[in-house]
């Protein structure tokens, strides 16, 4: 008699409560007896004792304090109010070795922020008001606790046009003619910009993005357009994506302009605001429901709020940080010469080591968008019932050696970049040097992401890097501009065997390893996603790219995750094996009101613009997307008891090797159904997804 089958429920929901037990099981109990307790308050003194009637002023003086205190635990008690920080708060081994634990004290909503109030405000010309600040620098400005919008163009003016100067003495910039029939007459001419140097040319395209600072501009000659000479490196890494037919940049580099950024001219709608570095005045137009004499006006300064530093050898150990908010930190790098030059995922590209390439990424030299909270070989610390608001770059960022590591119950909330990263997608972060620097067993839990991704809008929910056994788990991940969780690198070209997992694109072209990656055994399991591909196109719900793990058994495992509410004209696909994808098992996840999107390379050029920038909408009408599929999949890929609307696996760009093998190969179906609406989903895995926590 055959043994009776499961159903994929059952197995499902075993598995869950599998991993559910050994999360709580492992999970670090901190006990209060015996433990020494400090208090720190806004209103405080760093000459006092420390205690709740006379407590610490700054973190730095309760860090000391906590540091003299070697071999016992500690809770370092926050008490209301804001602590403005005017340099990162500096954590290292000497910091950890036992419970330390910065928590909010009874009753307390802590903030810790890098930012400046800023008061003063005074009429400037017409709605629009100032303040002066000084010489100061940052990206962002909050009113009201609501993100306040960098001074702007229109999307996509006419008679703006990139010209690349490939060959030695051409220009290079982008060229333009005065043109204020089709664009606003206050900004149509770049001459009158009074501070062209701080302006930066903004491109939006597919899954990436750059911005450019202009360096200098040069006026039109008669019927001889002028130049906005951009400085560099920004303008060539830019322009490094090229056409593998003509050899010109291409849809993937500075091909059009979606806009300009950051000067007073462009000020020109309530919400928007410009600083002007030079002359130290900061400016505003308010909504019609601001009254700027009692407005919350918060200016980041910071780059990093805590920088948890440890080494190979001495990791920093057994942090905890609970209760606490941090907010107001900005991020500098995008302003200086390398702009912002978007590879994917919030990597991207600096300095002038790259060469000009047809596969869309470079060859192995990214950078990493930074935390506003970072970590370096920490393990064993914990994240819990915090919120991440207000931030210029990435929430939370586990760069190296990191072990070990929960985030639990966190609120994630108006980021500029991604939430939480984990990990590199370096040849040193595929295959580190020694065990020390390996990223494994971090967990996320519950936790709720709302609107990543603000400013640079190829950043995800969640980025994983190379990294073993992440577990993530049960969050809610809500408006996003591109993916809500991306997992891997390399598009199989990192590999073993190296596999050509992206157009144009030749196994070994980036080497050839004798090992495999690190990257291995990943559970997303539960989580709901909604919301995605806000912005750009080309992405998922879920994202994967490169091997996932060397076998199937150590692959990743996508499992009971809810996937809604995508743009419906964003061409993707929701469960996203990308170039390279091998071994991924896909159960019991769902996807509904996910419809087929289209292509989206911006409106076409006018027809009476005399500088038009090349036609590339006329693929704007492609169909691109399905709840699952891939660019160049390796294969190996196995989907049990799913529930989705769109059955066909999407392969825009199928590859056969040398030996004739199609791929992707081994997609394996069993029991999966097609539904039409949210209706025909048992509640039960709809209950069971996402995180319990609701934005504060």
């Amino acid at each position: 008699m055959r043994a009776p089958t499961r159903s994929p429920r059952s197995d499902l929901a075993a598995l869950l409560s599998a991993l559910l037990i050994a999360l709580l099981g492992f999970a670090p109990r901190v006990a209060a007896k015996g433990a020494a307790q400090l208090w720190v308050a806004p209103d405080g003194s760093d000459a006092a004792a420390g205690t709740r009637a006379a407590p610490f002023a700054t973190l730095e003086r309760a860090r000391d304090a906590a540091r003299a205190m070697r071999g016992r635990a500690v809770f370092i008690n926050l008490e209301d109010g804001t602590y403005r920080l005017t340099r990162p708060l500096e954590l290292d081994a000497r910091d950890g070795g036992r419970q330390v634990v910065y928590r909010a004290a009874p009753g307390a909503h802590p903030v810790i922020s890098g930012a400046i109030a800023v008061s003063g405000w005074q009429p400037y010309s017409g709605r629009i008001q100032r303040a002066f600040v000084g010489d100061l620098a940052t990206r962002q400005l909050y009113v009201n606790g609501q993100r306040a919008t960098r001074a702007r163009t229109q999307d996509f003016l006419a008679s703006f046009r990139p010209t690349y100067g490939l060959a030695e003495g051409e220009v290079r910039g982008i060229e333009y003619l005065p043109n204020p029939i089709l664009n606003p007459a206050h900004y149509a001419d770049p001459t009158k910009w009074t501070n062209p140097g701080a302006v930066e040319a903004v491109v939006v395209t597919q899954w990436k993005m750059a911005s450019c600072p202009i360096d200098h501009v040069e006026p039109p000659v008669g019927t001889t357009p002028g130049l906005l000479v951009m400085q560099e490196p920004c303008w060539t890494n830019a322009n490094m994506f090229r056409d593998a037919t003509s050899g010109l940049p291409g849809i993937w580099s500075f091909w059009q302009v979606t806009r300009f950024e950051n000067a007073l001219e462009f000020l020109d709608q309530a919400g928007e605001w410009y600083l002007d570095r030079a002359s130290g005045w900061l400016y505003y137009w308010p909504f019609f429901n601001e009254d700027l004499r009692t407005a919350t006006v918060e200016l980041p300064l910071l780059e990093t709020l805590v920088d948890i530093r440890g080494t190979a050898t001495q990791p920093v150990t057994k942090l905890r940080f609970s209760g606490l908010t941090f907010s107001g930190a900005t991020w500098l790098e995008p302003s200086g010469p390398d702009g912002y030059v978007a590879d994917q995922g919030g990597f991207h590209l600096i300095g002038t080591d790259h060469t000009p390439n047809y596969t869309g990424h470079d060859n192995l030299n990214w950078t990493r968008t930074p935390g506003n909270v970072s970590v370096r070989f920490g393990t064993d610390l914990q994240f819990d019932r915090n919120t991440f608001e207000h931030l210029g770059a990435v929430g939370i960022d586990f760069v190296v050696g990191c072990q070990r590591n929960r985030v639990t119950s966190n609120i994630f909330r108006d980021l500029s970049s991604a939430a939480v990263q984990i990990g590199g997608v370096g040849l040193d972060d595929a295959r580190p040097p020694a065990a020390s620097f390996l990223l494994r067993d971090n967990t996320l839990f519950n936790n709720h992401i709302y609107r990543a991704g603000r400013d640079y809008v190829d950043a995800a929910g969640i980025m994983i890097g190379y990294a073993q056994r992440t577990s993530i788990l049960h969050n809610t991940i809500i408006d996003v501009p591109w993916s809500g969780i991306s997992i891997g690198w390399g598009w199989g070209l990192l590999d073993r065997p190296s596999f050509p997992g992206l157009g144009d694109a030749t196994a070994g072209m980036w080497g050839t390893f004798d090992t495999p990656t690190v990257l291995r055994e990943t559970k997303v399991i539960a989580n709901r996603i909604e919301q995605y591909v806000n912005v750009v196109w080309d992405g998922g719900a879920v994202y994967t790219v490169g091997g996932q793990g060397p076998t199937p058994a150590t692959g990743t495992l996508l499992a009971g995750n809810v996937a809604a509410h995508k743009r419906p004209r964003a061409g993707s696909n929701t469960f996203y094996t990308d170039g390279g994808s091998t071994h991924v098992t896909l159960r019991g996840n769902v996807s509904y009101d996910n419809p087929t999107g289209f292509a989206d390379f911006g409106p076409c050029p006018s027809l009476l613009d005399p500088l038009p920038y090349p036609p590339y909408c006329i693929a704007d009408l492609i169909p691109y997307g399905s709840d699952t599929g891939g660019c160049r999949t390796y294969g190996n890929i196995r989907y049990v008891g799913n529930y989705w609307a769109h059955p066909r696996f999407e392969a825009p760009c199928p590859y056969t090797d040398d030996f004739g093998v199609s791929y992707p190969i081994n997609l394996s179906y069993a029991r999966n159904r097609v539904i039409e609406s949210e209706a025909d989903v048992p509640q039960s895995i709809l209950r069971h997804a996402g995180s319990n926590l609701l934005p504060r």
